[in-house]
């Protein structure tokens, strides 16, 4: 898994934070067939499998991402010092989103593919 920093397109006096689709850093070489906006209410989570296609993932909140490449890694999608990161899943990567806080908050998804192959891999197995 690979992740890309980027700022924002700009940002206002009053923060208000605009990120035009042109300006995020889709990796050389990755069609998007599908985009996404996916709303994850608090204590929610999305994925927790693995599948052929690749995806892309960023958000403006504080969502969780757990994957499995070797061994089993938890990390923070949170923006950081005024820059957004994007997470590139590679294809059979399984992984999974929570929202482990009390907000809802969205998360952007570009795929390389549509989604298929879709094989239930359980990251949740000890986690609070």
């Amino acid at each position: 898994m690979e992740i890309i920093k980027f700022r924002p397109t700009y940002k206002t006096e009053d923060n208000l934070v605009v990120i035009d689709e042109s300006t995020v850093p889709i990796p050389r070489g990755f069609l998007i067939k599908e985009r996404s906006v996916v709303v994850f209410p608090s204590g929610s989570k999305g994925g927790n499998h693995k599948h052929p296609r690749r995806e892309l993932f960023y958000t403006t909140g504080d969502l969780t991402l757990i994957y499995l490449d070797g061994n089993k890694d938890k990390i923070s999608m949170a923006p950081e010092n005024g820059e957004y990161k994007l997470f590139v899943i590679n294809k059979d990567l399984p992984h999974v989103v929570v929202n482990e806080t009390d907000k809802e908050t969205c998360m952007f998804e570009f795929a390389d593919d549509i989604q298929h192959g879709v094989e239930k891999v359980d990251l949740l197995i000890n986690e609070k």
